[in-house]
């Protein structure tokens, strides 16, 4: 009945033979495709930018240690594909461009790639674009953690730095110092380009606070004090943690207080230590020796 109606009574190839409009849409049909017309070769990266807006950076299947790596990794990999070509000659202090900064952030994410058995960590492959060389050996690196196991993640790596002897730690650590690289590198670049800042999120920026604390009393200068210091961080990311200075600490020689994110800029060096806003309770030259050890701390 309905094929009746729709076809007034008529079989579907009585119809089409009698009606001008369906023929015509048929034959458009059944006609062989044209030359095919090659997309402009920025299509794909377009595509690309597009996708990495859409989606969510924790969408990533990767084991929880490395949630907060994946997490800046999509973040950086999103404004490094906003950039325009002048953009990556844009100068920056500590590594000449912005191009020198991916190249840096790159050098240094090597050394775990290396660790994890990623093939060419490290290794200049000509004429892939940096970010491209930079993202790809992130991505296979936050593989290789998501599939590793607990035993794994204790396995001591040597931590990103400018001293010649680099201190070493768990890769579970690591991980953390990655995130906490990639975040700065990443805020280096917006203010290059006249971006907004960003913060990771709070429970993010708890553990770069805890990891940097943790290395705290091996990058004090001068003599060991027998003393601990308890360093409270307020806002999103705070806590308190006090850090004993010396095996045979006895009891707290300084509070310090200051905020969360500002402290987690101050030991990337992102915060001149003499005009870094703290209060102290205690002595206060071992308030200030915390401060200027505290910057430090970063990978530069």
């Amino acid at each position: 009945m309905t094929d009746s109606y729709l076809y007034n009574g008529q079989s579907p190839d009585d119809h089409v033979a009698s009606c001008p409009d369906c023929s015509a849409a048929i034959a458009l049909l059944d006609r062989p495709p044209e030359t095919p017309v090659e997309p402009p070769a920025s299509l794909r990266e377009a595509v690309l930018s597009m996708a990495r807006r859409r989606r969510s950076p924790a969408v990533v299947p990767v084991a929880t240690v490395a949630v907060p790596y994946a997490e800046q990794v999509a973040l950086m990999d999103d404004l490094l594909a906003d950039l325009s070509a002048p953009d990556w000659e844009r100068p920056i202090a500590k590594h000449g461009t912005i191009r020198g900064v991916v190249e840096h952030l790159a050098a240094n994410d090597a050394t775990v790639a290396a660790f994890m058995g990623v093939a060419g960590a490290g290794v200049v492959t000509l004429p892939v674009p940096i970010h491209r060389r930079w993202r790809d050996q992130a991505g296979s690196l936050l593989q290789r953690v998501s599939a590793g196991n607990e035993v794994l993640l204790g396995v001591e790596v040597a931590l990103a730095g400018t001293s010649p002897t680099p201190a070493r730690a768990p890769l579970r650590q690591v991980m953390i110092q990655r995130t906490f690289e990639t975040w700065t590198h990443a805020d280096d670049i917006r203010a290059a380009t006249d971006r907004s800042r960003a913060e990771p999120r709070p429970e993010h920026v708890h553990m770069i606070a805890e990891f940097g604390l943790a290395m705290l009393p091996a990058a004090m200068k001068g003599p060991r004090r027998d003393v601990s210091a308890t360093v409270v961080l307020t806002g999103p990311g705070g806590g308190t943690w006090t850090i004993p200075l010396s095996k045979t600490s006895d009891h707290v020689g300084v509070l310090v207080s200051a905020d969360a994110v500002e402290f987690c800029r101050l030991m990337a060096n992102r915060l001149p230590p003499d005009c870094f806003p703290y209060a102290a309770e205690g002595d206060p030259a071992l308030a200030r020796d915390l401060i200027r050890a505290a910057a430090t701390l970063g990978c530069d």
